[in-house]
C-alpha cells in the first residue's frame, strides 16, 4: 500500500506539472502580465523551501536588488521553485544554494547556482526536454518528473529571457536568467515566442 501511495503521488505530480507546461503554452493574449519584484517572488520561494533545505542539511543564500519586471507572478514563482528545487536536491550536505538577483545593463540576472559534481557537458544541451534525466537511476530516490526543467524554458521563452548554464566537474553548477527590461520586452511584444531570445 505504501508503494502504491507513492507511485499515485509521483503520478499526480506528472500530471500537474503537464497541465502547467499546457498552460505556459497558450498564446501570449491569454497571458496576464503585471509589475514583478522578481527578489520578492524568490524570497517568497526561498522561504517555501527554507524547511526541505534544512532538513538536507542545506543553507539557501538568498540576495539581490528590487528591480522590476514585467511578467506572471504565477509562471515565475513556479520557475524559481523548480531550479531551487533542482538545486537543493543535487546540493551536498553542510553546503549552499546561492540565489542573486541584479541589474545587469538592460536586464535583471537571476542565478541560482550550487556545489557540487556538476553536469557533464555532454548533457547540458538535453537538459530542457520533458522527461531528460541525466542519472536515470535516481528517478525515483529523488521524486522529480523529468519536467521541472522544461517548464522553467517554457517560463522564460514566454518572459523573452535567455537562459545559461556554467557548469564544471567536482565545482558545481549555475543556472542564470536573464529578463529583458520592460523598454525590450514592449518591443517584442508582437509575438513572444518566435522572437523569445532563448
Amino acid at each position: 500500500l505504501e508503494s502504491c501511495a507513492e507511485e499515485l503521488d509521483r503520478m499526480k505530480s506528472m500530471v500537474a506539472d503537464m497541465l502547467f507546461l499546457a498552460h505556459v503554452s497558450q498564446p501570449a493574449a491569454l497571458v496576464q502580465f503585471e509589475t514583478v519584484a522578481l527578489v520578492d517572488e524568490v524570497q517568497r520561494v526561498s522561504d517555501l523551501f527554507s524547511l526541505s533545505a534544512e532538513e538536507s542539511g542545506v543553507r539557501l543564500d538568498v540576495s539581490g536588488s528590487v528591480d522590476v519586471i514585467q511578467g506572471n507572478r504565477l509562471m515565475i514563482q513556479r520557475a524559481v521553485s523548480n531550479l531551487l528545487s533542482n538545486a537543493i536536491r543535487y546540493c551536498p550536505q553542510g553546503q549552499a544554494v546561492v540565489v542573486k538577483v541584479h541589474r545587469e545593463q538592460e536586464h535583471i540576472r537571476l542565478s541560482v547556482g550550487n556545489p557540487g559534481q556538476g553536469i557533464p557537458e555532454e548533457h547540458l544541451p538535453h537538459l530542457f526536454e520533458r522527461f531528460y534525466r541525466v542519472d536515470k537511476s535516481r528517478s525515483r530516490e529523488t521524486g522529480g518528473t523529468g519536467l521541472g526543467l522544461a517548464i522553467v524554458k517554457h517560463v522564460l521563452t514566454r518572459h523573452h529571457a535567455t537562459l545559461e548554464i556554467e557548469s564544471e566537474a567536482g565545482k558545481g553548477s549555475r543556472f542564470i536568467a536573464r529578463f529583458p527590461s520592460t523598454v525590450l520586452l514592449a518591443a517584442d511584444a508582437a509575438d513572444p515566442i518566435s522572437k523569445s531570445r532563448n
